[in-house]
């Protein structure tokens, strides 16, 4: 879930660009029709049940293919809820927001993989770039629908890690990010932060001494502790420059053809 559109353009070479803008074109196709789909039931109004059924059908087809990744845009996909009883045939729409149309892709996730059973092992992992947009905490959100869906997102993922359902958020500030969620991360890469309220929460994971050294990192080093560490302590660690990792790794490793 990219925000930013940057991810397409970033990761080209392990997706297949033509299935991802076809699933990008299907569920942008269901929307927009809602603004005028006015119901007596106002939950049946809109475009959002619609939109969730066409976004379970695509993570379903997903999860049957031999693809291994998929980039959506939340702030990309026009869907509709009614916001009031009609009247004279008439009733008051309002758009869904990014954080919305999130939950709705998390909550379609959940279905996908508790239909394939309970396990331990992996199956699908949802990454949420700027999650600070996506999953906001409930005193940085704009207005009681982004609360209920950041909440409701964070039901999906603590239900999900029975069925194999993982995640990965990605923010530039952890005090943004709904706690819900972050209370449950294994595994914390923390870089350079400035922020106050984000080192004292750092601080619960990596200690207050390695929390003070947040501000003056380098760029591209962290502090990384977690169940993805061999190391029961917190380490400091210089992250792979680009450049050299396609040339050490990418170039004798390149890509599987994700088209085929």
């Amino acid at each position: 879930m990219d925000l930013t559109d940057q991810h397409v353009h970033e990761l080209s070479a392990l997706l297949d660009p033509a299935h991802n803008a076809a699933v990008s074109a299907a569920l942008q196709g269901v929307g927009p029709a809602g603004k005028t789909n006015v119901k007596q039931n106002v939950e049946e109004g809109g475009s959002r049940g619609k939109f969730a059924t066409e976004c379970e059908r695509q993570l379903d087809a997903f999860m049957a293919s031999t693809h291994k990744l998929l980039v959506l845009n939340p702030a990309a996909f026009e869907v509709w809820k009614q916001d009031s009883k009609p009247f004279s045939g008439n009733a008051s729409m309002a758009s869904l927001t990014a954080c919305e149309i999130t939950q709705i892709v998390s909550d379609a996730a959940l279905k996908v993989v508790q239909r394939m059973g309970r396990t331990d092992a992996a199956r699908l992992c949802l990454v949420y770039e700027e999650a600070h947009s996506l999953v906001p905490e409930w005193n940085f959100t704009v207005s009681e629908g982004d609360r209920a869906a950041s909440n409701g997102t964070a039901r999906a993922i603590l239900q999900g890690r029975k069925y194999g359902l993982g995640c990965l958020l990605v923010t530039q500030r952890t005090a943004s990010v709904t706690k819900t969620i972050l209370n449950q991360c294994n595994s914390v890469f923390a870089m350079r932060s400035f922020d106050d309220t984000s080192k004292e929460f750092l601080a619960n994971y990596i200690g207050k001494d390695y929390a003070a050294l947040l501000p003056t990192l380098p760029e591209r080093h962290a502090v990384f502790f977690g169940r993805a560490s061999s190391c029961e302590n917190p380490v400091h660690i210089q992250l792979n420059d680009r450049a050299q990792f396609v040339a050490a790794f990418r170039a004798p490793l390149p890509p599987a053809d994700v088209s085929a």
